[in-house]
């Protein structure tokens, strides 16, 4: 299956995430993964999927995910409920990752695509060498209120998965 704008977005999805608090703050706190439930959580609200092939990369790390910080009250100014960011690293890593950039705030999210199984299921998925295994791409999708309203994968760089086009598209 291949994703596109105008589809009806896939149920029962599932990520895996450890939700932020005072108490797992340092980097070095372990929080425990929960359960992410897509449909339950977002089903009627708008939310960015923002998709990395992997956290502590150099173009993720440096380009792709500090704008979505820096840009995060404009982007629920014009009606996001959430942001989540999408890797199949496992969850303690995207934890920390959203902890050294910053992020506290419970409606962005650092969650886990487990294997890729997502990704993969709508063709936005990396095959890398055996070291890297599957990965996600790189790649971002608005949802409202169940529909893909907007979706773009890169090839190369970080343009239409990047906050500017995601703005230019709300």
């Amino acid at each position: 299956m291949t994703l596109k704008a105008g589809d009806k977005f896939p149920e029962g999805v599932n990520f895996l995430y450890i939700a932020y608090t005072p108490e797992v703050a340092d980097v070095k706190a372990c929080g425990i993964p929960i359960p992410l439930d897509f449909d339950k959580e977002f089903g009627d609200k708008t939310v960015v999927i923002v998709s990395i092939p992997g956290a502590f990369t150099p173009t993720c790390t440096a380009n792709h995910i500090p704008p979505f910080v820096e840009k995060f009250e404009t982007l629920t100014s014009k009606g996001v409920d959430a942001v989540i960011v999408l890797s199949a690293n496992d969850p303690f890593v995207q934890s920390a990752f959203g902890k050294v950039n910053g992020v506290t705030d419970e409606s962005f999210i650092f969650a886990t695509d487990p294997a890729a199984e997502f990704s993969k299921s709508v063709g936005l998925s990396l095959d890398l060498p055996p070291a890297f295994g599957t990965r996600t791409a790189r790649y971002a999708i608005i949802v409202s209120k169940g529909v893909v309203k907007y979706i773009e994968k890169d090839a190369n760089g970080v343009v239409g998965s990047g906050v500017d086009a995601v703005l230019a598209a709300l």
